[in-house]
């Protein structure tokens, strides 16, 4: 047992290993996670709500800003957070399928989620699922052992670290009723798990006037994407859509083979009710929650991220199903774990193209669309002395990695995205460069020259998904 643990875990760095080093921060909001973390470590204190975390979990930002403190650089302490979490949480996943299914099992469901794609790519960047999977499964392995203060506590941090924590409240409590069969340690762990959520809602209440300030913003932003997925692809494909999209990216996320077994293994003990059916429900219950709402309230748009839950639970049935077939198959499953993460890469690093844009998410190493990374590069070489940079504000949210792959200080930018402090600043910070991505409201990235507030703005570079303007000089004013 332990040295297949121990193969695992080896398995599980290594595959980390290129994606921590050449990677960038893009998907899970990881760039404002940590541009929020970097300004809190310049000082400390007691978050204030919405009005400073956003939408973001108050104890990622936290952690992430202890490190910048502690370590000095930004991108370290978040990845190096996120790596120690992904490769905790390979080693907690063993544990509940071991105490589950048996040895067998842990190391078929560990093996998975050490080579899931999007578990990779969150173990190496600045995002927060590694963190809040890594604080889930501590809670749910502490209830498998018996305990209940342990798992409220984590939980607890879990729901500040990703909101959706939340939800796992009651259903670790139902968890707790199913093995401890004590109701009163149920609700102990409960309002343990409950109390720092109860705490940040009194927190928001005080500095915004709104108890769950953060929740609705978040709501607002996903029933804004389902809108937009309606409009473009049609109400009945998306609502289509929705219905297969846990189980279809489930499938990708812990490689194809894999997931097809886990699927099946997790379907199998909850139709039986098998041992193990509890686990199961706690998998897939939210999973059926974010369904109805995509699929039939259609205000809340389906995203990878949010399937890693019960993509990783589902792991700890894998061995159910497949153990049904011979070695051949297991090969097959092996060969095809190994084989997707490369393949996914190689479909986006450094490509372009509906094909790019739809693996790039899910994809292990995090890479941003061409041209993106080669604006910012511009961008970090260009800005000297006064000068400041007026950037674009893009529907597609890549002017934030942009920015953050620029590695510029707050001082010398205008963000256009930033609409408050834009207004504040814009009187007193005239910008001198500018740059301009696809699909941004500023202007057309693809036009040689155009005017904002008054300064005309000459193309210096073009890129595939942007473009970097200087301010014209008098003598290059009425020139294209």
């Amino acid at each position: 047992m332990k040295r297949s643990l121990q193969a695992v875990l080896a398995i599980a760095a290594l595959a980390r290993a290129a994606p921590v080093v050449f990677g960038f921060e893009h998907y899970g909001d990881a760039p404002v996670r940590i541009e929020l973390a970097q300004r809190w470590a310049q000082d400390p204190h007691l978050w204030h709500g919405f009005v400073e975390t956003y939408q973001y979990g108050p104890l990622h930002l936290t952690l992430i800003g202890a490190l910048v403190r502690l370590l000095g650089d930004r991108l370290v302490a978040a990845r190096l957070l996120s790596l120690a979490c992904g490769l905790a949480c390979v080693w907690l996943l063993y544990g509940i399928a071991r105490r589950e299914r048996g040895d067998e099992a842990a190391f078929w469901a560990a093996l998975g989620l050490a080579l899931s794609p999007l578990h990779i790519q969150a173990s190496a960047t600045g995002a927060s699922e590694a963190v809040f999977l890594a604080l889930l499964l501590g809670a749910i392995l502490g209830v498998l052992r018996g305990d209940v203060v342990v798992p409220g506590l984590l939980l607890g941090a879990a729901g500040l670290v990703r909101y959706d924590g939340w939800m796992y409240v009651p259903l670790l409590g139902f968890l707790i009723v199913r093995r401890q069969r004590n109701l009163l340690r149920a609700a102990a762990c409960c309002a343990i798990a409950a109390a720092p959520a109860l705490f940040w809602i009194w927190v928001n209440a005080r500095w915004t006037g709104d108890p769950l300030a953060p929740i609705h913003h978040i709501d607002r932003e996903h029933a804004q994407l389902a809108r937009m997925a309606m409009d473009s692809a049609g109400a009945l494909w998306t609502r289509l859509e929705a219905l297969v999209y846990w189980p279809v990216v489930v499938c990708v996320v812990t490689t194809p083979v894999l997931g097809f077994f886990a699927l099946w293994g997790t379907a199998r003990t909850l139709l039986r009710r098998e041992p193990g059916w509890d686990l199961a429900a706690i998998a897939w219950i939210p999973a059926l929650y974010f369904t109805f709402r995509a699929a039939i309230l259609a205000d809340f748009h389906p995203m990878t991220r949010f399937t890693l839950v019960a993509a990783t639970l589902s792991l700890v049935f894998a061995h159910d199903a497949l153990a049904r077939f011979g070695r051949r198959v297991s090969a097959l499953a092996v060969a095809v774990a190994v084989a997707t993460p490369v393949v996914l890469a190689a479909l986006c690093w450094n490509r372009a193209g509906r094909i790019a844009e739809w693996v790039r998410p899910v994809a292990p190493l995090g890479s941003l669309p061409p041209g993106i990374v080669e604006a910012a590069h511009w961008m970090r070489s260009n800005a000297r002395g006064q000068d400041v940079v007026l950037v674009d504000d893009s529907v597609w949210y890549l002017d934030i990695p942009l920015v953050f792959a620029s590695g510029l200080p707050e001082e010398k930018l205008l963000r256009a995205r930033w609409r408050d402090d834009f207004e504040r600043r814009y009187p007193q910070f005239s910008p001198t460069l500018a740059v301009l991505v696809v699909a941004g409201r500023v202007a057309d990235f693809r036009q040689d020259r155009f005017e904002f507030r008054g300064t005309p703005f000459c193309r210096a570079e073009r890129y595939m998904y942007a473009a970097v303007f200087r301010a014209c000089t008098a003598g290059r004013a009425g020139s294209p």
